[in-house]
């Protein structure tokens, strides 16, 4: 990730942090819908953004896709994920983005459908569709971290 992406993906998620005790829950759900639609542009940058922030937007182990895996281990499928599709576009659907919160437990949930793109020039393929979009956002610590990231495949259309 060079400096300028990285810094966009600090203060993105330093905007939107706070202390603990001082988070509403309306706060809570406008952050993570803003936390979920940065979350796209970001995967959907096209560049290494999405593994060079890691480390400051997951928290030190994170359930991706019903398993659990260590930053490492998310790094290094989020490196293999960039290799076998160097151009993405993932965006929310109009209309489908839910934010679910818990005062009590500082978490929400971001929910929706995301229709997607996907390239690999140098192997010549390429994938559309839509898909189920699952991502959890807890606001118990200084900032908000990534607890768990999931989905299902709706659709796809595959072109060689």
């Amino acid at each position: 990730m060079n400096t300028l992406s990285s810094m966009m993906v600090l203060a993105a998620l330093a905007a939107y942090s706070s202390p603990v005790h001082a988070i509403t829950l309306p706060e809570m759900r406008e952050r993570t819908a803003v936390i979920a639609n940065r979350y796209l542009e970001i995967w959907s940058a096209n560049n290494v953004s999405p593994v060079s922030g890691v480390p400051y937007m997951y928290g030190p182990t994170v359930m991706f896709y019903g398993k659990r895996y260590s930053q490492a281990d998310l790094i290094a499928e989020k490196r293999r994920a960039i290799r076998q599709w160097p151009i993405r576009q993932y965006v929310h659907r109009p209309g489908t983005l839910k934010i679910d919160c818990n005062a009590s437990t500082k978490k929400c949930a971001a929910r929706s459908v995301t229709d997607f793109e996907v390239r690999n020039p140098s192997k010549g393929i390429f994938k559309s569709g839509s898909a189920k979009f699952d991502l959890g956002i807890s606001f118990a610590d200084r900032h908000p971290v990534i607890l768990y990231e999931g989905g299902s495949l709706n659709n796809r259309r595959a072109e060689r």
